[in-house]
């Protein structure tokens, strides 16, 4: 009696196992799919603090006011979770598309040829043929069919039949590789941004001024002129900034920027949002050296006190200080008795604060009214209001990764127009012979693929005039107006 023996496969080391388990994960399409809801979570999170829905849910439910704190106190997209998020999804990709890459080349350059009558059978489309001579004969005849289709044919000689497998458009099936590296790049680009970009809401820059746009982009933005037009009740009907983009103080770009009409450059744009004014200011010690002289804007917050007082703040790091100026109410109807200051149109408050070295707080200089252009001395410094101009709110959105978001775009385009302008077409055949004469039996692989069917179809009419009417023609039972493409034969099945 004969005995089976079993043998054990090696025992495969630790490390092989562990990197054979890290695979898997990355391959597997739970963790996909647990992945990719994840990260839709994290961004429904992120989109939502910028909306009134975290403060509904706190006024519905007053115990999550905590938690609703947190949401809003949580920048969702600059965070290290999304950026681990994306970044575990890209090694996802690309371990996904590193494990087929072997198939999808063995498909191109060595794709088996052999084929079998049963699954020819079982074909949802098929064709055949039967004529006199050999089956050699036959089967270059059908190789000349393909080949002026553009089909690349390969055959097999088993026994006494020739098995033919003919596809073309092969090297389309390499767009997932573009298409999979684009949707890296994207999660790539989605990270950059989320690290490095930044969006300044309110970048205040006084006409005449260059203002750095800071956060290691070595982009400054100077505003050449600012032009506005008023209706007749005082409203600001149109206004455009005339700039300049600086990179590493070299001009780089002017132009003007309107609402709506942005001016970008590199990986920054720059939009325009609103206006206001400013007020300049000559600050000078007791020996004429100038402390400062410059223009900040007023109006950017109210007097503690007077909230129809427009006031601005100068800072003044040379002598560890600071001044703070108001102007007048700006609606005296409006608790008068609010407005203390009484000042009118061509008089400001100013009010020097200084660091005391011992403590290192600031102190309070008692404040006291200027008028334009006469000096005021205020301890050691003489102080000046020299003018009032404009100045324009932008906002300046940075993101580095819009590179590589087109380089991703045009891979990904890429990637889908080979895939589904030059579709991967294969047809199967099988070509016998008995006595004198020759068969062959071939059929598309096309399961779900209805242009594929059309194309086959195609190809039997082109075949009828190497070949002959086929002898039978297995149509797809349902999905589409065959009759276009049916071979001019009643010997259909």
């Amino acid at each position: 009696m004969a005995q089976a023996s079993l043998q054990s496969s090696p025992t495969r080391s630790t490390s092989d196992q562990i990197i054979d388990r890290i695979w898997r994960f990355f391959c597997s399409v739970r963790a996909a799919v647990a992945e990719i809801t994840f990260l839709a979570l994290l961004v429904l999170i992120g989109t939502l603090r910028g909306s009134e829905v975290p403060r509904w849910i706190a006024e519905a439910f007053p115990f999550l006011q905590g938690i609703v704190d947190r949401w809003y106190a949580w920048d969702v997209f600059s965070s290290l979770l999304f950026a681990l998020t994306l970044a575990l999804i890209a090694v996802a990709i690309a371990v996904c598309t590193l494990n087929r890459a072997p198939s999808i080349w063995q498909t191109i350059s060595h794709p088996r040829v052999a084929t079998s009558r049963s699954w020819l059978r079982g074909a949802e489309t098929s064709a055949t043929f039967t004529r006199t001579g050999t089956a050699d004969s036959l089967a270059d005849d059908l190789s000349s069919v393909f080949a002026k289709r553009r089909y690349r044919v390969l055959s097999e000689r088993i026994g006494n039949e020739v098995h033919l497998y003919a596809d073309k458009n092969r090297f389309a099936k390499l767009g997932t590789f573009p298409f999979h590296l684009a949707l890296i790049l994207i999660l790539v680009g989605g990270l950059m941004a989320a690290h490095y970009g930044f969006r300044e809401q309110e970048f205040i820059v006084v006409e005449g001024d260059t203002r750095p746009v800071g956060h290691n982009t070595g982009l400054s933005i100077r505003l050449d002129q600012f032009t506005d037009n008023y209706t007749a009740m005082g409203v600001a009907a149109s206004y455009k900034s005339d700039i300049t983009i600086l990179q590493d103080g070299r001009e780089v770009k002017s132009g003007d920027i309107r609402v709506g009409h942005p001016m970008s450059y590199g990986s920054a744009t720059v939009y325009q949002s609103s206006l206001g004014f400013a007020k300049s200011f000559r600050i000078t010690d007791a020996a004429g050296n100038v402390i400062y002289e410059g223009s900040q804007p007023i109006g950017v917050f109210t007097l503690k006190g007077n909230p129809d007082a427009p006031a601005g703040l100068v800072d003044l790091p040379g002598i560890g200080g600071q001044l703070v100026f108001a102007a007048q109410d700006t609606d005296p109807a409006n608790r008068p008795d609010l407005d203390t200051l009484n000042l009118n149109s061509d008089q400001l408050w100013i009010q020097l604060g200084l660091r005391d070295a011992a403590s290192g707080q600031l102190v309070n200089v008692p404040g006291q009214k200027v008028e334009l252009g006469k000096p005021a001395q205020i301890g050691q410094y003489t102080i000046t209001w020299t003018g009032t101009n404009r100045f324009s709110v932008m906002q300046v959105a940075y993101n580095p990764g819009v590179p590589v978001f087109i380089i991703a775009v045009v891979l990904l385009l890429g990637g889908l127009m080979a895939t589904f302008y030059f579709p991967h077409r294969r047809v199967r055949a099988l070509v016998s012979s008995t006595g004198d004469s020759a068969s062959v039996q071939l059929a598309p692989l096309a399961k779900r693929d209805w242009s594929g069917k059309r194309d086959f179809l195609r190809l039997i009419q082109d075949a009828q005039e190497s070949l002959g009417t086929p002898t039978a023609v297995k149509l797809p039972k349902s999905g589409g107006d065959w009759d276009t493409f049916k071979p001019k034969t009643n010997a259909m099945t």
